[in-house]
């Protein structure tokens, strides 16, 4: 197969080659007004896919200095966080809090499990928190949690700032920044908006930006003080940092794709591939880590059958030309995970299911051939 792999993995994932002729462009001037027009039209789109009237940042780094520059910008020195944890993730933000010097108090969910309303409620009852951290969607699990919900809680039981990481769902799964009245709206280009890593992408808030005004320390962080990113933002001729030219021109063209596509198709789109895998691999009597009822449809996490070792799996998987991720945290190496997320379409879901079968086949897993693709291709037309 060479070079040719499908990349199903929780992100990256597969870039569209439109996106991929913008980033070969020749490289402008970060000054020349070409690029400056590019740039205010790509975070004037990011708005529409942030679904917010705030401001907007994209910073050169990955989707984990989205979530720093989010509490580093709201958290001072001794202050009390509420940290919402159901996965691998979402220690992030703990450990992130502590390292602005945050008093972390950890709100931990089973592994599989989503965040409930009710358990925040209790929560908050606790103590006077600063801010509350939740992942939209843990990428160690393929859990969702019910994000608006938890935010109302939040805005109805405290005056915490509400910091959410859409890393795995902006672009893919609906989040609705000013409706659900999120403070910091913490995003990465390489998952849902179809970009390579490189990309930091943020929204804050009014309300943020001007508790920056009264804070009685800085900014922990020089490089990702809003202070120094809001002029450019505002006005990309400015200049803070060298911007990363070429990945705002596919930033651009990504974005105008997706608007073009439409976020309601793109996210019925995506619940309808994650539908079809999960129609699959449950035909397939592979158990999804993910509770039924908090399942992500950017991603699946899977145990692997009692018979079936991670490392010849995903080995025999990248010989058929699909790269699939291995399970991390406490369930490392027990099982898989598959993105279904961004530009995938439904070939591409068809052909994994189609080598996670043969694969299983190559291994000695009994099952009955071809009884996940049937159930994947059932609910793709059902859809």
């Amino acid at each position: 197969m060479g070079e040719r792999k499908l990349l199903m993995i929780p992100g990256p994932t597969n870039v569209d080659p439109a996106v991929l002729r913008a980033l070969s462009k020749s490289t402008l001037a970060h000054t020349d007004p070409h690029f400056v027009e590019d740039f205010k039209e790509a975070l004037e789109n990011l708005k529409q896919i942030f679904m917010t009237k705030h401001q907007v940042f994209a910073i050169a780094g990955s989707g984990t200095l989205a979530l720093e520059v989010g509490v580093a910008n709201v958290v001072e020195p001794g202050e009390k966080v509420l940290n919402i944890v159901t996965g691998y993730f979402g220690d992030y933000f703990i450990k992130i809090s502590k390292a602005h010097g945050a008093v972390c108090k950890a709100l931990e969910v089973q592994w599989g499990k989503s965040a409930e309303p009710h358990q925040v409620k209790e929560a908050l009852k606790e103590d006077d928190y600063k801010a509350v951290t939740i992942t939209h969607v843990d990428t160690s699990t393929g859990v969702v949690n019910p994000i608006r919900e938890i935010g109302e809680v939040v805005k109805e039981n405290s005056e915490a700032f509400y910091i959410v990481d859409t890393v795995c769902s902006l672009g893919g799964i609906e989040v609705r920044v000013d409706d659900w009245k999120i403070d910091a709206c913490v995003s990465g280009s390489q998952k849902c908006i179809g970009l390579p890593p490189g990309l930091a992408l943020l929204s804050v808030s009014d309300r943020v930006l001007n508790s920056l005004k009264n804070r009685k320390t800085p900014v922990g962080m020089w490089y990702g003080d809003i202070n120094n990113w809001l002029p450019i933002m505002m006005d990309p001729s400015k200049y803070f940092a060298t911007p990363p030219v070429n990945m705002i021109y596919a930033l651009s063209e990504s974005l105008k794709a997706i608007l073009a596509e439409g976020l309601e198709q793109r996210f019925r789109r995506h619940h309808t591939i994650a539908e079809a895998f999960r129609a699959a691999i449950e035909a397939l009597n592979i158990r999804p880590v993910a509770d039924s009822k908090c399942r992500a449809d950017t991603l699946t996490a899977a145990y692997y059958p009692e018979e079936i070792e991670d490392a010849p799996f995903r080995g025999e998987m990248r010989k058929r030309g699909i790269v699939v991720a291995s399970t991390i945290g406490p369930i490392r190496g027990k099982g898989f995970r598959v993105g279904h997320m961004g530009n995938v379409s439904e070939n591409d879901i068809l052909s994994t299911v189609g080598a996670i079968e043969t694969t299983l086949a190559h291994l000695g897993y009994s099952f009955s051939l071809g009884s996940g693709l049937a159930a994947a291709q059932d609910r793709l037309i059902a859809l």
